[in-house]
């Protein structure tokens, strides 16, 4: 409320209406939760018959070129043949969420930045040798 010569005025301002950034900037997180949810659902090891059916569902829709699937993704900002392929990976892999230590992209990319830095070590001319 703010005064105003006396008189009282609501001032309010709507909760969807935001100056720095909206909802919208945040729908692909949702969507990727939708994802991730699925996963998780497919990767469920319950033996209830209720998360089994869950599990078969997540597993179709993950899997099927359904088109519903293909409008998550896209809401997502991700591309659906990228999911698929990540969840058949995630899938052989017995659902980890990680590779074993040592076989992530960062892991190799540390061991090839040392090979190339011990090579260089070794194997370049000295820039003070006395001729």
């Amino acid at each position: 409320m703010s005064a105003t010569r006396g008189m009282t005025t609501a001032t309010s301002v709507s909760p969807y209406h935001r100056t720095q950034g909206s909802f919208a900037d945040h729908e692909p997180g949702l969507w990727r939760a939708v994802i991730t949810q699925a996963l998780m659902d497919a990767a469920s090891q319950s033996r209830k018959s209720e998360a089994q059916r869950c599990r078969s569902d997540a597993l179709h829709w993950l899997l099927s070129n359904e088109s519903d699937f293909e409008t998550v993704c896209d809401n997502a900002g991700l591309d659906p043949e990228y999911v698929r392929g990540r969840v058949r990976q995630a899938l052989a892999r017995g659902c980890q969420w990680r590779l074993p230590v040592g076989q992530g992209w960062r892991s190799k990319a540390r061991e090839a930045a040392g090979r190339q830095a011990a090579y260089a070590s070794t194997h370049a001319p000295s820039l003070f040798k006395a001729h």
